[in-house]
This record gives C-alpha cells, sequence and structure tokens, in this order.
C-alpha cells in the first residue's frame, strides 16, 4: 500500500509542526535530526560511563567486604583462644583490645548489610544451604550430623549467603550390624530307590503291609 492510500487519521497534517530558526555550525545548516541524534547519542554515552563507574565500584567494596568479613570470622576465633585463663595481666589486656576490635568491625559490617556467622553446633539441616563440609568426623560423642569445627566463616549479605563457610561434619558412629543365626539344616529326603525295611517284630494275628514290586 502507497502512502497515497494511508486514511487521513493516521498521517499528521501541517498543523501539527511550527516554524523555528535553523541552528548554523561553522556557517551550515544543522538539520533537525541529526541535531537531535547527536544529543541522544551523547546522552547514552554518559549514561552509559556512570552506569560502568558505578558498577565497578560497588563490586570492589563487595569484594572488600566479603573479605574482610571472612577474615573478621578468623579473628573471633583467635580472640576466642586469647581468652582462656593466662597468669599474664598483658595478654588479658590484649584479648580485650581485640575483642574491641572485632566488635567494632562487626559494627561496621552490619551497617552495610554484611553479617558473618559460625555455624558451629548446627546440624546438617540448618546449614544445607550455607554451607560446605570439607571433612566428615565420626565420633560416639555425636548423636546427629552437625558441624563439629569450623574453618571458615559464612558470609551473608542482606540476608543472602555470598560466601559459603567451610566446616568439618560430625557423624554418630554406624551401630554395628547385628550377628545372624544360622538356618537349621533340612532332613536328608528319602531315596526313592531304597525301600523301607519291615518292623523286626509283629503282633500276632497282623501280617506286614503289601509293598509295590
Amino acid at each position: 500500500m502507497s502512502s497515497s492510500d494511508e486514511p487521513d487519521a493516521v498521517r499528521p497534517g501541517w498543523e501539527n509542526f511550527a516554524e523555528r530558526p535553523v541552528p548554523e555550525v561553522h556557517g551550515a545548516t544543522t538539520a533537525p535530526e541529526a541535531e537531535l541524534a547527536g544529543v541522544l547519542q551523547r546522552r547514552h554515552e554518559e549514561l552509559a560511563a556512570a552506569r560502568g563507574a558505578s558498577a565497578s565500584a560497588a563490586t570492589r567494596v563487595h569484594a572488600t567486604l566479603f573479605e574482610l568479613a571472612m577474615l573478621i570470622g578468623t579473628l573471633e576465633q583467635q580472640v576466642n583462644r586469647a581468652g582462656e585463663p593466662r597468669e599474664a595481666v598483658d595478654e588479658k589486656l590484649r584479648h580485650r583490645e581485640l575483642k574491641n576490635v572485632k566488635d567494632r568491625m562487626l559494627d561496621v559490617l552490619r551497617g552495610a548489610g554484611v553479617e558473618v556467622r559460625d555455624p558451629k553446633g548446627l546440624t546438617a539441616d540448618e546449614v544445607l544451604d550455607w554451607a560446605d563440609p570439607v571433612h566428615w568426623l565420626q565420633s560416639p560423642e555425636f548423636d546427629a550430623e552437625v558441624v563439629a569445627e569450623t574453618n571458615e566463616y559464612a558470609v551473608f549479605h542482606d540476608g543472602a549467603v555470598v560466601r559459603f563457610a567451610q566446616v568439618v561434619m560430625g557423624a554418630p558412629v554406624p551401630a554395628p550390624a547385628p550377628a545372624s543365626e544360622p538356618e537349621p539344616e533340612a532332613p536328608p529326603e528319602p531315596d526313592p530307590q531304597v525301600k523301607p525295611e519291615p518292623d523286626a517284630e509283629m503282633p500276632p494275628g497282623q501280617t506286614p503291609a503289601p509293598t509295590d514290586t
């Protein structure tokens, strides 16, 4: 269908346009569509550059926070070990200072939506979606499958796991299988070719039963 066949309802009329001065660039006129295309292109380039810079900065910040969160988990383990009873006073002071630093770092992370979790003591079902077992340990002290040791803490961002915990799982020792009793031996089947012997003594007046020949 040609343009002359189109209905008047879909064709804009001249009343929809207004005259305006044509801009000059270096003494030459510029078509309106070329001017508009140039403005849109520059706008797209500026937006793309801004998005790229923002995404790159966010990636760096997230990577730093997630790595810091894992290290804080390791630091907490060292702080707990340093808190064991010791005779030296400076060791107690060192423990208190380390604990204060650790608590401040955790507060900063929580403010950024990052949380560190220690799965030790939790059951296998509770850590199924945020812990990776690196080893299994069977011992009578376990009555179910639980996290026995934490090698690396889990890291969450806005409630979603971003770094899985590395753990050693504990499991109960399997119960020994019950000993099976030997089945009694079946009596041997009689040989059809061997005829049974008649009784040695027969009561008076009775004759032995006839046998097949």
